[in-house]
């Protein structure tokens, strides 16, 4: 497993939950709304029970444990997955987690059971002041062996490291006695855009790991650094992307589309609805863009994937996204902590929502009128029922079950390991040939591990590119690797084939502007889509 020290990549409830600082105040409507009578039954309820709990429980009762951990928890959970009360502790990492910083040693390393090998250290860091980088062996851990430890004290231990300084005994590259170091962790950046290369000679690749308030910086600076390149077109990876802040959400579509154009509409019991629309021209209107989305694409990368697709300003890759459509407001209390709640429902510039029904919960029932057509700016159909659907349906590898295990282990890193300690430090030139399979087998099949020839065969692609960015992991750094293992991946290599469709929405935008500009007055339209509904400043107009 890859486990960034220092450098952590955020889980997707706190991402999520940084959405809510974007959106509307809500705490003088919710203080100036006087509770009715069912609520007021409740609270007294809650506090008769309370109180029989705190006089006649056999042990003393920890107060705030009882309301925070027991009742107050226990209320949010049968709302909505997205409603949660953070102590202090959360709340604190929260907004850590949105000015994208973290505090750390600046290591991504490689962690399995009785190993822990350094992937790439960042520029500036404590790791890289000290000299440390790709293929670096960590073998003690403040006095504590690393060899002899299962993979979850590992990690327990490398967590717990962070919080101070640190004492490594560390074997590097091509030296046969450790070096002992000492470490003091440091608020580190972490980007948002954690790759960015050229996937072909003419083709920018971006992936988006979260949507925070440095996000729409960080793509405008990876794009301008290509300025040089006659861009064929620019593939925008939102793959995995749990989401994050809607402000800057909208920021990033804005780089992309006209000014006027709608982003996101929000509307909830106590949030004044409101559209969210570009006011500034965008830095690239006519560059091809293909946006690659899945499962796990959620919330604020929903919010972009949709608006570019709507616009025509993007050709969407990929597989259905997860489907959260709604918006979490933050509140503070008292002590340090607040209250994440959710507020509000946000709609597509059609007026699509993309939340999906999640029974059992508050948003069980909350597709509603799936009888309705909605259309593109350019007339295409759009889907709606849950999730943004894609434009071109793309699978990620297809593994039989034997290739799916081999993945999940650690045997191709352990393969990449050994092949550099027989024949050495492999080249940039290096290819997964037929003498390099040959080693493979064998290391398998020397472990005891069989290989099926069925799924050799089938899973042969996938084998060599894994093969290829472990080796560049530990021979070059996890940046590397990443390049790699992004230019073999199928679904990437899909967004690369729809960069054509994309040209064409830009081309038919631009054919589009010219008939109305030689129409003039004449008030004729150039596409007639079924209607739908827009939602400007909190009233429905028919477009």
């Amino acid at each position: 497993m890859a486990e960034e020290w220092g450098i952590v990549r955020s889980t997707l409830w706190l991402v999520s939950l940084a959405a809510c600082l974007a959106a509307p105040p809500v705490h003088a409507q919710l203080r100036d709304a006087r509770p009715n009578d069912d609520i007021r039954n409740a609270l007294k309820k809650i506090c008769q029970i309370y109180d029989l709990v705190s006089t006649q429980l056999a042990e003393p009762v920890d107060a705030e444990r009882a309301m925070y951990d027991g009742a107050v928890r226990g209320a949010l959970a049968v709302l909505d997955p997205f409603s949660t009360f953070l102590d202090a502790q959360q709340f604190h990492a929260l907004q850590q987690q949105q000015q994208g910083i973290q505090k750390g040693f600046g290591a991504i390393l490689n962690v399995q059971s009785g190993s822990v090998t350094v992937l790439q250290s960042v520029p500036g860091s404590p790791f890289a002041r000290a000299g440390l980088g790709p293929g670096d062996r960590i073998i003690r851990i403040n006095g504590q062996a690393v060899a002899f430890m299962g993979l979850q004290e590992l990690v327990e231990v490398l967590q717990a490291a962070k919080s101070g300084n640190v004492r490594l005994s560390v074997l590097q590259s091509g030296t046969v006695v450790p070096r002992d170091i000492e470490l003091s962790p440091t608020e580190l950046p972490s980007p948002t855009v954690d790759k960015k290369f050229l996937v072909t000679p003419d083709t920018g690749y971006l992936h988006v790991a979260r949507i925070e308030e440095s996000t729409p910086g960080e793509i405008k600076n990876a794009i301008e650094q290509w300025q040089g390149i006659n861009l064929r077109g620019v593939i925008l990876d939102l793959r995995d992307n749990p989401g994050g802040s809607l402000e800057h959400a909208i920021a990033v579509a804005s780089l992309f589309l006209q000014p006027g154009q709608a982003v996101v509409s929000l509307q909830g019991r106590a949030v004044p609805a409101k559209t969210y629309a570009v006011d500034s021209p965008p830095l690239w209107s006519n560059l091809p863009l293909a946006v690659l989305i899945n499962g796990r694409s959620a919330s604020a990368a929903e919010i972009i994937a949709a608006a570019l697709q709507e616009h025509d300003r993007a050709w969407v890759v990929g597989e259905p996204s997860f489907g959260k459509g709604v918006v979490e407001a933050v509140m503070l209390l008292s002590e340090g902590t607040a209250l994440a709640l959710t507020v509000a429902r946000y709609f597509t510039p059609q007026g699509r929502s993309v939340q999906r029904p999640l029974p059992g919960t508050a948003l069980a029932d909350i597709v509603g009128g799936a009888d309705k057509r909605f259309h593109s700016d350019n007339g295409r159909p759009l889907a709606q029922g849950g999730g943004v659907q894609p434009d071109q349906q793309a699978a990620s590898w297809q593994l039989d079950p034997w290739a799916a295990y081999f993945g999940q282990s650690t045997a191709f890193v352990n393969f990449a390991q050994s092949y550099i300690d027989r024949h050495g430090k492999v080249t940039e030139s290096f290819e997964v040939n037929d003498a390099v399979l040959g080693e493979f087998q064998s290391f398998l099949e020397g472990a005891g591990l069989p290989v099926p020839p069925q799924s050799w065969t089938r899973s042969l692609p996938y084998i060599q590119v894994r093969i290829k960015t472990e080796m560049f992991n530990l021979v070059f750094g996890a940046s590397r690797g990443d390049e790699v293992e992004v230019r073999g991946d199928p679904q990437v290599a899909s967004a690369v084939q729809g960069l054509e469709q994309a040209r064409k929405l830009l081309q038919y935008m631009e054919q589009h502007k010219s008939k109305q500009i030689a129409v003039g007055n004449q008030g004729e339209r150039f596409f007639s889509p079924s209607r739908s509904l827009r939602f400007i400043h909190g009233q429905a107009a028919a477009k």
